[in-house]
C-alpha cells in the first residue's frame, strides 16, 4: 500500500515541482519587481496555475522546456 502511494507521488513528481517549487520562486520574483497583484489577485494564484500547468507539460513532454 504504501509502496502504491510512493511510486503515484513519485510519477507526479513534476506537477508538484511546479506548484510547490516553481510557483512561490516566480510569485516572489513577480514581488521583487513591484507586481504584487495581478488583475486584482495576490500574485501567488496564478503563479500556482503557472506552475501546475508548466508540470503538466513537463509530464507529457518528459523535458522542462
Amino acid at each position: 500500500m504504501l509502496e502504491r502511494i510512493f511510486l503515484y507521488l513519485v510519477s507526479k513528481g513534476r506537477i508538484f515541482f511546479g506548484v510547490l517549487f516553481l510557483a512561490p520562486v516566480l510569485s516572489q520574483f513577480l514581488n521583487h519587481n513591484e507586481i504584487e497583484n495581478i488583475i486584482g489577485i495576490p500574485t501567488l494564484i496564478p503563479c500556482f496555475f503557472v506552475g501546475f500547468f508548466w508540470g503538466i507539460y513537463a509530464t507529457i513532454k518528459g523535458s522542462w522546456f
